[in-house]
């Protein structure tokens, strides 16, 4: 059996495609699973050892009509049992339906109602998630005989996530930063939208200096360039400040051997969850109801703050403009202790 898994973005939705492979493996070990992606987000999926190719779909050229009718032709040669959409928009559809033939089956996976998605894009509605992103991509398993399950014989977890890096960097990045002979935090203060973003990693930094001071425990903080001067260097060095500095890769190796971290919603969070990091992620906006929380997994919220966007905006209706920082810096610091004390 031949199949063909498309999900071109983000990081974290790429990483969340992983509870499928592995179902798809556990009910068919001989299958032979590939996987298309952009390129700019080829990390969150790569040396997945399930994978047998993975196909880089240059994102610039995702408009190039050209580039699309190579690709398809190129797919076609490899005469898939199964092309299995988990992105689910114009894109993948053409892609899906263009190798759909007598031979081929094409999934798609299920996404919110349609009326809903309006409404909330309207800011009629609220939202609320009918399931995790995980189970709705099992929709797309039907034809397969696979469904989704909490329980898995590997994991124990129907959406344990995983997320995989070369031996040899990790080896590199322990030994440069001591990392397995030091108790540090990791803060990851950026989000693909401004609303997802908690306002106060700054100040969070300041407060974890000041009671570790005689300790001289260290923060590593994450990101994109954009994020690198959202947390200010503090003048003994105890803050390394890797935003745009290191790759996908190598966040999820500092975040691994992290005693805690701190993250938005935002692909740090998935990375987090996939290395088994005991980690603290805000959500505002965007529902949490999509992901599921493992027993290391903590929610900080503000309760007055419903979810009210599908993806995150680049500003807060009135309505919810105190979303995030109406959650305050005292509050986060104790909910930290109070896990680290342990």
């Amino acid at each position: 059996m031949k199949i063909l898994i498309i999900r071109f973005s983000s990081f974290g939705d790429v990483v969340l495609t992983t509870p499928v492979i592995r179902a798809i493996k556990e009910k068919y070990p001989e299958a032979v699973i590939d996987f298309i992606v952009y390129n700019t987000f080829s990390e969150a999926i790569s040396l997945n050892p399930e994978i047998r190719n993975l196909v880089i779909f240059e994102k610039k050229k995702s408009k190039d009509r050209k580039y699309i009718k190579d690709m398809i032709n190129r797919l076609k040669t490899e005469n898939y049992d199964y092309v299995i959409d988990l992105h689910s928009k114009f894109l993948s559809r053409i892609i899906g339906k263009s190798l759909e033939n007598r031979h081929t089956q094409y999934c798609r996976y299920k996404k919110r109602k349609w009326w809903k998605t309006l409404l909330v894009k309207a800011k009629i509605i609220d939202y609320n998630a009918d399931c995790t992103i995980v189970e709705s991509y099992f929709s797309a398993l039907k034809k397969l005989g696979i469904e989704f399950s909490w329980k898995n014989k590997k994991n124990g977890l129907g959406d344990a996530l995983e997320f995989y890096v070369e031996n040899s960097v990790e080896k590199n990045l322990i030994e440069k930063y001591d990392l397995k002979n030091e108790d540090y935090f990791v803060l990851a203060p950026g989000a693909s939208k401004f609303t997802k973003k908690w306002p106060f990693y700054n100040e969070l930094a300041k407060d974890l200096l000041k009671y570790f001071s005689k300790k001289n425990i260290k923060i590593f903080v994450i990101g994109g360039k954009e994020d690198e001067k959202i947390v200010q260097d503090d003048e003994n060095g105890r803050i390394i400040n890797l935003c745009g500095k290191i790759s996908f890769k190598e966040s999820g190796i500092i975040l691994k051997y992290a005693k805690i971290a701190v993250v938005n919603d935002s692909g740090p969070f998935h990375i987090a969850r996939a290395v088994k990091t005991p980690t603290f992620v805000f959500f505002g906006p965007t529902d949490p109801n999509l992901f599921s929380f493992e027993k290391n997994t903590f929610l900080i919220k503000n309760p007055n703050c419903k979810p009210h966007s599908l993806y995150g905006d680049d500003k807060f209706p009135k309505k919810y403009e105190d979303c995030m920082k109406n959650i305050s810096v005292d509050y986060v610091f104790e909910k930290i202790m109070e896990k680290y004390r342990k």
